[in-house]
Order: C-alpha cells, then sequence, then structure tokens
C-alpha cells in the first residue's frame, strides 16, 4: 500500500490541527491493537499534547503506567539495544535514499563515459573535454585495459591435460596398428615391389604381386 504525504499543518488553525489529530489517533490506536493480538505483545501508547498537562494513554492509563514502569526496570543498554527513535527512523530512510541516489549517479556517468569513448573512436577531437570527463575516460581506460590483460591471460593459458592416467588413444593411432591399413598404404604408389614380410598371428599374408591372400 502506498504511503500518503504527510501534510505540513503548522499554518493550520487549532481547530483543524485537532482534528487531524483525533483522526490520527484512532487510527494509531488501531493499528496498536492489531499488532497486540498478531504479536501476542502488550502495547501503550502515551501522546503529549502540546499545551496540555495529562498525556493521552492507550489502553488506559494504568496499562500505559504498568507497561513504563517494566520498560524503565530494565538496565539501559537493554532498553536501548532495540530502541528506535523518530530520528533515527528518518536518518536510515535518507541514508538509504542517499544511496539509491548515489547509485544512480555512478551508473548514469559510467554510460555517459561510454558514450564519450565511442565518440572518441569516431573522430572526436580530445581538446573538447573538460577535466571531469578526461577522469571519466581515464577510468574507461583502465577498466578496458584490464579486460584486454585479462584475456590476453585467457588466451595463453595452456588447455589442462587429462584427469585419468588411463592411455587415450586417437582413431588415427589405432589405424596404425591395423595390419590391413600398414598394408593398403604400402601397396599404394606405382608398385615398387616392396615386400612385408607378414606378421605372426595374423590371418593375411601379403605376396609380391601385391595382393592379399587368406591363409588357410
Amino acid at each position: 500500500m502506498a504511503t500518503k504525504r504527510l501534510r505540513d499543518t503548522r499554518n493550520y488553525s487549532e481547530n483543524m490541527r485537532n482534528s487531524i489529530l483525533e483522526r490520527r489517533e484512532t487510527s494509531l490506536f488501531k493499528k496498536a491493537e492489531e499488532l497486540s493480538i498478531l504479536c501476542d505483545v502488550e502495547v501503550a501508547i502515551i501522546i503529549f499534547r502540546p499545551g496540555k498537562i495529562h498525556p493521552i494513554a492507550w489502553k488506559s492509563t494504568s496499562l500505559a503506567q504498568n507497561v513504563l514502569t517494566r520498560y524503565l526496570s530494565f538496565i539501559e543498554f537493554k532498553r536501548l539495544e532495540k530502541l528506535v527513535t523518530h530520528e533515527g527512523y528518518l536518518q536510515k530512510k535518507v541514508n538509504k535514499k542517499e544511496e539509491h541516489i548515489s547509485k544512480l549517479e555512478k551508473m548514469n556517468e559510467a554510460k555517459e563515459m561510454e558514450i564519450l569513448f565511442n565518440q572518441l573512436v569516431e573522430g572526436k577531437s580530445i581538446d573538447e573535454l573538460d577535466a571531469r570527463e578526461m577522469k571519466g575516460l581515464l577510468k574507461v581506460f583502465a577498466a578496458k585495459m584490464a579486460k584486454l590483460d585479462e584475456r590476453k591471460k585467457e588466451l595463453n593459458q595452456l588447455p589442462n591435460p587429462p584427469s585419468n592416467k588411463e592411455n587415450i588413444t586417437s582413431p588415427m593411432e589405432e589405424s596404425f596398428n591395423d595390419p590391413w591399413f600398414i598394408h593398403t598404404i604400402a601397396t599404394l604408389g606405382d608398385g615398387s615391389g616392396i615386400e612385408h614380410a607378414p606378421k605372426e598371428g595374423n590371418d593375411i599374408n601379403v605376396e609380391d604381386d601385391g595382393h592379399s591372400k587368406d591363409l588357410d
């Protein structure tokens, strides 16, 4: 649910301010009742009106006094451990907004410097730049050089050897150990009549005419 914009009531009349306060008190008491039921805690509210001697206590004066007395009975660091003041709450919101604005400014500056860098590549004169733009371009150059160095290291890095220590043979190495492949390679050419002695244990015999004959 979107938060409503708070109105500055300092220039309002006293009757108007009292009317607004009463409506806000009703809404505040309702939220406190919901919080007390949902979280099973005791909630007390004490409101001091300007110019009034007796404060407004919710739910009752006795309950508010009891809760306040028990709160004050704790030692100081226990009381301040989770204490949230209105000023502290607003300061946290301001810090969060400032952090968000700072992040957006850095993003916009980075995009601006990237556009300016492309303009220089296309032929824009560097004499047209001011000190802020020069400083931003130096950061862009440094970042691009770092990326280039990282890419060079990746290209120069040798591939890692296989993790397993088993003998890995390629299809070409298996062909070199195949007798039929050796015989076929030897018979290619101009038929110079090179003889190859048959290997023991093979079923193929190489004859002088360059043809193979199955042994019986």
